[in-house]
Protein backbone atom coordinates (compact mmCIF):
# COMPACT_ATOMS: atom_id res chain seq x y z
CA UNK A 1 0.00 0.00 0.00
CA UNK A 2 1.69 3.19 -1.14
CA UNK A 3 1.67 6.31 1.00
CA UNK A 4 -0.11 8.30 -1.75
CA UNK A 5 -2.78 5.61 -1.94
CA UNK A 6 -3.19 5.67 1.84
CA UNK A 7 -3.70 9.42 1.79
CA UNK A 8 -6.29 9.12 -0.96
CA UNK A 9 -7.95 6.21 0.81
CA UNK A 10 -8.32 8.12 4.04
CA UNK A 11 -9.61 11.17 2.18
CA UNK A 12 -12.28 9.07 0.52
CA UNK A 13 -13.14 7.30 3.76
CA UNK A 14 -13.75 10.52 5.62
CA UNK A 15 -16.26 11.79 3.03
CA UNK A 16 -19.07 13.91 4.40
CA UNK A 17 -17.67 13.73 7.87
CA UNK A 18 -12.72 18.69 11.76
CA UNK A 19 -10.38 20.17 13.18
CA UNK A 20 -10.55 20.57 16.90
CA UNK A 21 -9.87 18.15 19.65
CA UNK A 22 -13.04 18.19 21.71
CA UNK A 23 -12.94 16.51 25.11
CA UNK A 24 -16.30 14.82 24.58
CA UNK A 25 -15.39 13.76 21.06
CA UNK A 26 -17.13 10.73 19.71
CA UNK A 27 -18.47 10.24 16.25
CA UNK A 28 -21.73 8.44 15.68
CA UNK A 29 -21.72 4.74 14.87
CA UNK A 30 -22.87 5.65 11.35
CA UNK A 31 -19.83 7.88 10.75
CA UNK A 32 -17.50 5.31 12.30
CA UNK A 33 -18.91 2.61 10.03
CA UNK A 34 -18.68 4.89 7.01
CA UNK A 35 -15.00 5.55 7.67
CA UNK A 36 -14.14 1.95 8.49
CA UNK A 37 -16.19 0.30 5.74
CA UNK A 38 -15.02 2.75 3.08
CA UNK A 39 -11.44 2.20 4.12
CA UNK A 40 -11.82 -1.59 4.00
CA UNK A 41 -13.52 -1.53 0.62
CA UNK A 42 -10.78 0.55 -0.99
CA UNK A 43 -7.79 -0.98 0.77
CA UNK A 44 -8.74 -4.59 0.04
CA UNK A 45 -8.57 -3.77 -3.67
CA UNK A 46 -4.82 -3.28 -3.25
CA UNK A 47 -4.03 -6.66 -1.71
CA UNK A 48 -2.43 -5.43 1.50
CA UNK A 49 -3.88 -8.48 3.26
CA UNK A 50 -7.05 -8.62 5.29
CA UNK A 51 -5.46 -8.44 8.75
CA UNK A 52 -3.20 -5.48 7.93
CA UNK A 53 -6.05 -3.70 6.15
CA UNK A 54 -8.44 -4.26 9.06
CA UNK A 55 -5.88 -3.00 11.58
CA UNK A 56 -5.10 0.06 9.44
CA UNK A 57 -8.78 0.92 8.98
CA UNK A 58 -9.50 0.38 12.67
CA UNK A 59 -6.62 2.71 13.55
CA UNK A 60 -7.96 5.38 11.19
CA UNK A 61 -11.57 5.13 12.35
CA UNK A 62 -10.50 5.02 16.02
CA UNK A 63 -8.42 8.18 15.60
CA UNK A 64 -11.39 10.13 14.26
CA UNK A 65 -13.68 8.65 16.91
CA UNK A 66 -11.28 9.68 19.68
CA UNK A 67 -10.59 13.19 18.41
CA UNK A 68 -13.76 14.37 16.69
CA UNK A 69 -17.50 14.49 17.06
CA UNK A 70 -19.94 14.46 14.15
CA UNK A 71 -19.98 18.23 13.77
CA UNK A 72 -16.21 18.69 13.88
CA UNK A 73 -15.67 15.79 11.48
CA UNK A 74 -18.16 17.25 9.00
CA UNK A 75 -16.34 20.58 9.25
CA UNK A 76 -13.04 18.85 8.50
CA UNK A 77 -14.46 17.14 5.43
CA UNK A 78 -15.85 20.45 4.15
CA UNK A 79 -12.28 21.80 4.29
CA UNK A 80 -10.98 18.98 2.07
CA UNK A 81 -7.95 20.11 0.10
CA UNK A 82 -7.02 22.81 2.61
CA UNK A 83 -3.81 22.77 4.60
CA UNK A 84 -5.45 21.75 7.90
CA UNK A 85 -7.30 18.88 6.23
CA UNK A 86 -4.15 17.71 4.45
CA UNK A 87 -2.08 17.91 7.65
CA UNK A 88 -4.62 15.85 9.58
CA UNK A 89 -5.00 13.22 6.87
CA UNK A 90 -1.21 12.93 6.46
CA UNK A 91 -0.80 12.59 10.23
CA UNK A 92 -3.40 9.82 10.52
CA UNK A 93 -2.03 7.97 7.48
CA UNK A 94 1.53 8.06 8.86
CA UNK A 95 0.44 7.13 12.37
CA UNK A 96 -1.64 4.17 11.25
CA UNK A 97 0.89 2.95 8.68
CA UNK A 98 3.53 2.84 11.45
CA UNK A 99 1.10 1.14 13.82
CA UNK A 100 0.40 -1.71 11.40
CA UNK A 101 3.99 -2.09 10.24
CA UNK A 102 3.75 -0.57 6.77
CA UNK A 103 6.53 1.95 7.52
Amino acid sequence: MEKNFSTKLLSISVLTLLWCNISYAKISKDYYSLIFDGCMEEALKHNAGYKITKNYCTCSADHFNKNYNDESLAKLVRSEGGSVYNDIVNYVVSKCRREVGLE
